[in-house]
């Protein structure tokens, strides 16, 4: 283009900017313990966070509720070996939805991934279902998952003792605010509605507080042909016999 002495072009680089003045309050902000007590006293803003383990950033993140989103991770951390959330603090700050159109965070996790200070970022550590196809794929499991599976000894202490109709039973115990991990079983159309199997079959809770492990055996015991498997992220329940590369099988029914 032929260079004309009265004219030029000028671009703002917003989404820059904001990174960058995002990251400087993040920065100048003390580290908080994420516990229950700090996390109610949040308002509930959308905005972005940043989490901490043993004093080291690991995690940043975005939330319609930033109070929600960090009772997500306190309650997935606490069902985890070899990390206890009294390892964990949290920053964050609260976003006008003008600016959280912008999608501040990807520009967020850049800037400390360069920095080496988001290795969860990327690696598994968010909440979705890695789906029945990951299952059958025996793909790796993402690095957080390996370096802290689930605990198999939570105990769930809302499951009372007594007879219970086996897809009550698992509806109870995938309950996802109690249940800090995922537990995925096979059914018709909903869960909640189970499966053909379960219909008229009943298990008997011998004592109230028994681990998930421990339910979810005495459910497959109920269940002819059907396999309960335990991943590094999560539970899962099939009418299947089946060796996975990264599930540990837990009771497998004959038929």
């Amino acid at each position: 283009m032929q260079t004309i002495p009265h004219y030029s072009h000028f671009e703002i680089d917003i989404v820059s900017a904001l990174a960058s003045q995002l990251s400087g309050a993040l920065d100048s902000l003390e580290i908080g313990q994420l516990s229950r007590g700090a996390i109610d006293d949040l308002p509930e803003l959308r905005g972005v966070y940043q989490l901490f383990l043993n004093g080291a950033s690991v995690y940043v993140g975005k939330a319609d509720n930033l109070p929600r989103r960090l009772r997500m991770h306190h309650h997935k951390i606490s069902g985890r070996n070899n990390i206890t959330v009294d390892e964990m603090g949290f920053k964050c700050l609260s976003i006008h939805e003008n600016w959280a159109a912008l999608a501040p965070e990807k520009s967020l996790i850049d800037h400390y991934k360069s920095r080496l200070q988001s290795e969860w970022n990327g690696i598994g550590f968010g909440n979705n279902d890695p789906g029945r196809n990951r299952d059958l794929t025996d793909v790796d499991p993402e690095g957080f998952d390996m370096r802290y599976p689930i605990r198999l000894d939570w105990q769930c202490d809302w499951i009372e003792d007594g007879e219970w109709d086996v897809t009550e039973l698992l509806v109870a115990l995938k309950d996802s605010s109690k249940l800090p991990y995922l537990l995925r079983y096979y059914h018709e159309g909903h869960y909640k509605r189970g499966h053909s199997d379960y219909r008229g079959k009943t298990v008997t809770v011998p004592k109230k507080g028994m681990t998930s492990k421990e339910l979810l055996v005495l459910i497959t015991k109920a269940l002819p042909g059907w396999q309960a498997t335990a991943f590094p992220s999560h539970l899962i329940l099939y009418p299947e016999d089946h060796a996975y590369k990264h599930g540990t099988v837990l009771h497998r029914q004959p038929i």
